[in-house]
């Protein structure tokens, strides 16, 4: 039987692949030079948004367990520690 746990992890795993594809799709046209001028630098700042937003649902996906004694900071601990490697 599906629990909501579940079905959230699901769905949030489900977003952050399509994020994650359509960054790679905006990085695709970019490389081929599909774009040009002002849409070349709109097309980076949504490729690098669209990873971005891929990468925390992703983490957020992994944090959903079925075990609601986990450690509910994971996803802050784990986004602190990426903010803390892009300040080096």
């Amino acid at each position: 039987m599906i629990t909501r746990r579940h079905l959230t992890r699901t769905v949030v795993g489900l977003l952050s692949a399509v994020a994650g594809l359509g960054a790679c799709a905006l990085v695709a046209t970019l490389a081929l030079d599909w774009a040009a001028g002002p849409a070349q630098h709109q097309l980076v700042l949504l490729a690098w948004v669209c990873g971005l937003v891929s990468a925390v649902l992703a983490v957020a996906a992994a944090q959903e367990h079925s075990d609601p004694d986990d450690d509910p900071r994971y996803l802050h601990t784990v986004v602190h520690g990426l903010v803390d490697e892009w300040r080096r």
